[in-house]
């Protein structure tokens, strides 16, 4: 199957200037293989499953990812756009930074090296394994059939590459870079970046765009201090950047004579908690953004069934609630890896040169990215997969997986039955439709 029902066609349009147009004919056939491949997401696994096998050489197929001049980056910008004007129309727009690992084989892979395995490790035990580590960007969105979570649709990516590799960069570096770039190309919009322990440091806090904030978890022992006071009228020498150190967070939570504590019913998602709040406004974390002011949110559950949180923002005037419910937005880069890995291929691409890899792999997350965008769109009005599930009685749905399967069964009907959804299918159309799903490799 080579060709897009028109309600994702209208959405992949918009990519066309980013490509000659013979290399996007090509591109638009591979995303709809991508969508239907059933088996292993190799590029000659895809490019049968476009249909265009039998007729062209895989070697066009390959030269894509290869060879062909366009810049995901280019895609990734285009495809913010339409997330923001479709899903995101105004207000704050909350982007999500993590890494993943993409495991590869093969002395010879781009970028490959030995990375820990977070979702194979433990606490008490490591785990290492070959691949390619990924830094990925995402906007997280609301989508108003599921207001019970939010959904990280990835939109900019980097390949890691090692110290001592060409074109080295450290992760927190190629977040901030990513961050910068969408921050700039959005001037009317203020975005928010939330980020784990390892993406809030000097590397992503420092010099940002005037647009660009950020939230995310602080360590226990960091030094703070109190803002300065100005210079007396005559006072020799340069001005102080930072005023009386401060107690470091682990004592400030314990300190409630000096750090007052509330206690706030805080509205999450899924559920709905008393919690301890200490809020901390107008410090400086020097280390971290110099001499801009921050607000620090110390964390406590009461029950003693949450652990303890140290959070810091850098708009000091914001509220904690705020600050709280952007930084569970993170989670959601976590569910779009899984997605992404589980049902869309992202480690099957067997390739090992630098622009296939870097072309390749992120194949899976803009076709997860396009099918949520399709489905809040368009297509949760269109025909669903059903499946006789009776033990998922109380199965909360949409789930990515619903998403997609809705989006393979309209194009599998457009397919079969035509544009009208009434033509009788052909005896080849059958046959065809037959051996694909029949075949095993």
């Amino acid at each position: 199957m080579d060709q897009l029902i028109p309600s994702l066609a209208t959405l992949v349009v918009s990519f066309s200037d980013c490509f000659h147009p013979q290399v996007f004919q090509t591109f638009q056939s591979l995303v709809a293989g991508w969508i239907v491949c059933l088996g292993p997401r190799t590029i000659s696994e895809v490019w049968q499953a476009t249909g265009w096998a039998a007729k062209r050489h895989h070697d066009t197929a390959y030269a894509v990812f290869e060879s062909a001049a366009w810049e995901w980056d280019d895609l990734g910008i285009v495809l913010a756009t339409l997330i923001l004007s479709h899903l995101v129309p105004g207000g704050v727009v909350w982007i999500v930074v993590d890494d993943t690992l993409c495991h590869k084989r093969g002395a010879k892979v781009a970028f490959g090296g030995i990375f820990l395995d977070a979702v194979l490790s433990t606490k008490g035990h490591k785990t290492l394994r070959f691949g390619v580590n990924w830094v990925v960007l995402g906007i997280a969105v609301p989508i108003p059939f599921r207001p019970d979570r939010y959904y990280c649709l990835p939109v900019l990516w980097r390949a890691y590459r090692k110290k001592g590799q060409a074109g080295y960069q450290s992760r927190p570096h190629a977040a901030a870079a990513m961050a910068r770039l969408l921050a700039e190309t959005t001037p009317d919009r203020t975005l928010w970046l939330v980020g784990d322990s390892a993406y809030v440091n000097a590397a992503t806090l420092q010099s940002r765009p005037k647009n660009l904030q950020l939230i995310g978890p602080l360590h226990w022992k960091a030094a703070l201090y109190e803002r300065p006071e100005p210079p007396r009228e005559g006072q020799p020498g340069r001005p102080r950047k930072k005023g009386q150190r401060l107690p470091a967070p682990k004592a400030m939570i314990e300190d409630v004579a000096t750090y007052p504590a509330e206690v706030q019913t805080v509205v999450f998602p899924q559920t709905t908690r008393e919690l301890r709040l200490q809020v901390i406004r107008d410090v400086l974390w020097y280390r971290g953004c110099k001499t801009d002011p921050v607000v620090v949110l110390l964390v406590r559950d009461p029950l003693g069934q949450w652990r303890d949180e140290a959070l810091v923002a850098t708009d000091p005037t914001v509220s904690a609630e705020f600050i709280l419910q952007g930084y569970c937005r993170r989670w959601s880069v976590e569910l779009a890896f899984f997605d992404s890995k589980q049902y869309l291929g992202l480690n099957d691409p067997r390739v090992w040169s630098e622009r296939s890899v870097e072309r390749a792999h992120p194949m899976a997350w803009f076709v997860g990215t396009l099918t949520i965008l399709w489905y809040a769109i368009d297509g949760h009005a269109g025909a669903h997969v059903h499946r006789d599930r009776n033990w998922y009685a109380h199965k909360v749905t949409p789930t990515f997986t619903d998403m997609l399967g809705a989006l393979r069964l309209q194009m599998w009907q457009y397919e079969v039955f035509g544009p009208s959804g009434t033509e009788s299918p052909s005896p080849e159309t059958i046959e065809t439709l037959l051996h694909k799903m029949a075949a095993v490799a």
